[in-house]
């Protein structure tokens, strides 16, 4: 039989009165855990959790779409019927109620409280007693939750223990943010040297190429935020701006740097640059994902484009913001065989032919753009 003591209005748990883990070996066991890597650090913390507590299980979840996914398990997570990797529709759980704010962090008897007596997971899992706590990023965005639990309803669990939770929630959350960002630092970092090297490798292919690239990337940008497109989009579209004539690395040097006009069976083989760039970009580590969009730079509005025959809306945003880009500074490029056109009589051409060639909110945005800069 468990026993509660007063300290200064807070219930104490026979081991914390005895001993045991008191709130100074609580304070010791975190202090040792923000050092540590994140898959140790979280196993510790749950350990931490679900000892000092006293319950059957703790877990760590992630919320996925309208899954819960159960990322670490620790304790006696078989008799729950819960196993690492797997997960639950997230619609009938505890966690998504304390998330939601329709349930509080602690639920000391579970079969009695009507907010989630009446739950399947209740019954099926066998629930009890309940603690849990968000996991929140320092964006406010939610991972997922903390939570430890038990078969047996424990009327000892009080508010006192939710705080400490949240003490470890807060730990767990900064660990696994940490991770991520170091994760998407290395994936920016593959990509950055994939893109580097394709670039290195075309600019030493044919110059011309290479620098009407590097010309695009700042105007293809700045559409894609006028777009309203978030960082990371607009990332992928500086990338795909870079290497969107990559392709041209294996076209031969007859057709590539032609002084004059180019005949039809010569511009049958030049449009297969778009095909030869998806299957470069494709095979390269960390850029496979920007291979659509490489494929579709030359797709017209009206589907009269090239490789494929692509309409509207089924030509990714990126190759959508590149034509009109790469159009404007071909048009406004001198070249053997002809002048360049004015930024003006560039423009006229462009919105002449939004709707058609182009796609005219891309349009609509690349003239806000250079209108600006004008």
């Amino acid at each position: 039989m468990r026993q509660s003591h007063s300290d200064g209005g807070y219930p104490l748990h026979e081991h914390e009165a005895s001993g045991g883990h008191t709130d100074a070996g609580r304070l010791e066991g975190l202090a040792n855990l923000s050092s540590e890597r994140t898959p140790e650090a979280i196993r510790r913390t749950m350990a931490l959790a679900r000892e000092t507590l006293e319950m059957d299980v703790a877990f760590v979840s992630r919320f996925a779409e309208d899954r819960m996914e159960f990322r670490a398990l620790e304790g006696d997570a078989e008799s729950f019927g819960w196993r690492e990797g797997g997960g639950v529709p997230l619609e009938g759980t505890f966690c998504k109620r304390v998330v939601d704010g329709s349930l509080p962090n602690v639920v000391p008897d579970a079969r009695n409280d009507e907010r989630v007596s009446g739950l399947e997971v209740t019954r099926e899992a066998g629930i009890g007693s309940y603690v849990g706590l968000p996991l929140r990023f320092s964006d406010g965005r939610v991972y997922g939750t903390l939570c430890c639990l038990s078969h047996s309803a424990e009327a000892r669990l009080r508010e006192r223990d939710a705080r400490f939770m949240e003490v470890l929630a807060r730990l767990v959350a900064d660990q696994i943010e940490r991770e991520e960002i170091e994760a998407e630092k290395r994936r920016l970092e593959v990509r950055a040297t994939g893109v580097g090297a394709l670039l290195a490798a075309l600019v030493a292919r044919d110059g011309y190429t290479g620098d009407h690239s590097r010309a695009l990337v700042e105007q293809a940008v700045a559409v894609a935020r006028r777009m309203g497109l978030s960082e990371e989009e607009a990332a992928e579209v500086q990338q795909v701006a870079l290497l969107h004539d990559v392709g041209k690395i294996g076209i031969g040097d007859a057709i590539l740097r032609k002084p004059g006009p180019l005949n039809d069976a010569e511009w049958e083989l030049m449009r297969m640059h778009p095909v030869i760039g998806e299957e470069i970009v494709a095979s390269t580590k960390g850029l496979s994902h920007l291979a659509p969009a490489i494929r579709a730079e030359h797709e017209r509005w009206d589907g009269k484009g090239y490789p494929d025959g692509l309409k509207g809306e089924e030509i990714p945003l990126a190759s959508r913001i590149i034509l009109v880009c790469d159009a404007f500074h071909a048009m406004t490029s001198a070249r053997p065989y002809r002048e360049a056109l004015e930024t003006h009589e560039a423009l006229e051409k462009l919105e002449k032919h939004a709707g058609t060639q182009f796609c005219p909110r891309t349009v609509e945005a690349f003239l806000a753009v250079v209108g600006k800069d004008r």
